[in-house]
């Protein structure tokens, strides 16, 4: 079919959500959360009770943890009406009051997604959450249903991209992406145009697209969200990258423990193959290619690039040396290219709607925006996307409501446990790959980890390496060997048993390490220890000297001690 007829197909397949004159009430949360499908029931009760014109939808997860399941009430002629922590027993009385009624009950309403808002409901421009986010990536997470391609196709634009793509050369997508400025999103920042073009220029009978899905950092969850909530864009972007390069197999890794992730994906699959939308003559067009999710388990490791495709035959995941780069020989020998979810997903975002657009956002060398999760001591622990240029401030206080109970920040941590540390001084600094590279950082998973100012920055150092160390494969000396050391001499340090030449040999330690380790774990794990050292000095040396952190208030003696 091409795609005209397809999306015809969807349209008459998803009137009610196409019809002007219809109620919408858009239920997001991740898929386990049991509370969502009573909530849809009670909308749905009455609904039927009284007649009313009015779709239910079940999305995917928005991001907004902490705040699920909400609820988003589209009516005709009136701006749609966000609610939060929504509940069967709530979603009762709003129903009766706003979709069969006139009531958008202010008192249960987070905000209006309109400019001036609603009776006394606050404009979504009014909350940081939304006034400084542009969503690429998660564009349709938490607004359409997951499992059905037609609501992707109708609500989304979904494969819009791919049939615009399709309509150029090879090379010419691999322009549009190359004017796009789009930078790999899963780690160091790479240019995706290069990447493609070096695929491409290629010789191999095969050649694939591996989409890494995994979330490797423990806090990250932007793979699984994507999956969960919109896999047709990620899909689209994959098909995209596919035909740019002349690759003729697709693979979605994904953690081998997030099941309803893996679901969903392969129903998306199976209603793409319904479509022509993978096999043969995709589109009406010469192109083919087909796709298969692999179950990966999943480890800090697998998140680097080498060390993913050895898991894929059947080998432990371990990093190898390179060249050959995996554009030029990767997969069993051939050439393949691997990108993040994330990356897949802007790809779709600019074939729809051009480069010139794309590029328009972010800042001089970092275009576009970034999805960011916030972890650690933070009040609202969201997954978010804003634009590059966005102030590290603005996410922790703004966004995530800073750290509860009127602590502090000490320190934060950008880009996941071999991310850099720094002091609260950098949450002025922003979220971009200029500023990544002048604090030694590298913007990677995109997660931030916050410390509150009562923490131990030597504990802090010492829970970090011991974790990389139990995530290290072993291949390689200097980190299986280095972060061992490491762990061992912060826990002395911990323990006050240390001494003053301690500080010296971590030095040390970290400048061979980041020297002869194969991959970012062993490299990362030397500049966490290094940036903790300048950034938690004074706990460092606090401890050296035998006493307590100076960052903890010691408990007030009781009667008669």
């Amino acid at each position: 079919m091409t795609y005209p007829e397809i999306f015809r197909k969807a349209q008459s397949r998803c009137a009610s959500l196409l019809d002007g004159q219809a109620s919408k009430v858009v239920i997001s949360s991740w898929a386990d959360d049991p509370s969502a499908p009573a909530v849809a029931r009670s909308f749905q009760e009455v609904v039927g009770r009284q007649g009313l014109n009015a779709a239910i939808v079940a999305a995917g997860p928005s991001g907004y943890d902490g705040l699920e399941p909400v609820v988003l009430i589209e009516k005709p002629d009136r701006p749609a009406v966000f609610y939060h922590h929504m509940t069967a027993e709530k979603a009762a009385i709003l129903a009766d009051a706003y979709l069969a009624g006139e009531n958008p009950r202010p008192d249960m309403a987070l905000c209006a997604m309109a400019e001036k808002g609603l009776r006394s409901i606050p404009a979504a421009s009014q909350l940081a959450l939304f006034r400084l986010q542009t969503r690429i990536a998660l564009r349709s997470c938490g607004l359409v249903d997951p499992e059905e391609i037609d609501a992707s196709l109708v609500r989304a634009h979904g494969y819009e991209g791919l049939h615009k793509a399709l309509q150029k050369a090879p090379l010419g997508v691999v322009d549009e992406v190359r004017a796009s400025g789009l930078r790999g999103r899963g780690g160091g920042g790479f240019p995706v145009a290069d990447k493609w073009e070096a695929c491409g220029g290629a010789k191999g009978k095969e050649k694939y697209v591996v989409c890494n899905c995994l979330d490797s950092d423990p806090a990250a969850r932007t793979g699984r969200l994507i999956l969960e909530g919109d896999p047709h864009c990620m899909l689209e972007g994959m098909l995209i990258a596919a035909y740019a390069v002349g690759g003729t197999r697709c693979i979605i890794c994904v953690g081998s423990g997030h099941s309803s992730a893996i679901r969903r994906v392969r129903r998306a699959l199976d209603q793409m193959r319904s479509y022509g939308l993978l096999g043969r003559g995709i589109l009406g067009s010469p192109f083919s290619v087909d796709a298969e999710v692999a179950e990966i388990e999943q480890s800090l490791v697998s998140g680097e690039e080498t060390a993913l495709l050895e898991a894929l035959v059947g080998r432990q995941a371990m990093p190898y040396l390179r060249p050959p780069y995996p554009a030029q020989g990767g997969l069993k020998g051939s050439p393949t290219v691997v990108s993040s979810a994330e990356t897949l997903a802007d790809v779709s975002a600019i074939l729809q709607r051009e480069a010139a657009w794309f590029s328009s956002i972010g800042t001089g060398k970092s275009k576009g925006s970034k999805v960011v999760t916030l972890s650690g001591d933070i009040t609202r622990a969201y997954t978010v996307e804003v634009p590059f240029g966005t102030s590290l401030r603005a996410l922790v206080e703004e966004i995530g409501g800073g750290v509860p109970n009127g602590r502090g920040v000490k320190a934060v941590q950008v880009g996941g446990p071999t991310g850099t540390f720094a002091g609260p001084e950098a949450l002025d600094r922003t979220i971009d790959y200029e500023t990544a590279e002048s604090m030694g950082a590298i913007v990677g998973s995109g997660t931030i980890k916050v410390f509150a100012n009562d923490g131990c920055g030597v504990e802090i150092a010492e829970e970090t390496v011991s974790y990389i160390q139990a995530q290290s494969c072993g291949k390689c000396v200097f980190c299986r060997e280095g972060t061992y050391q490491m762990a061992d001499i912060l826990k002395g340090i911990s323990e006050k048993a240390g001494s003053p030449g301690d500080l010296e040999l971590l030095d040390e330690l970290a400048g061979q390490m980041r020297l002869g380790s194969i991959c970012s774990l062993g490299k990362g794990a030397a500049h966490a220890v290094a940036s903790s050292m300048r950034v938690f000095r004074e706990d460092y040396e606090a401890h050296l000297k035998g006493k307590g952190c100076p960052s903890r208030k010691e408990p007030a003696a009781g009667p008669g001690e």
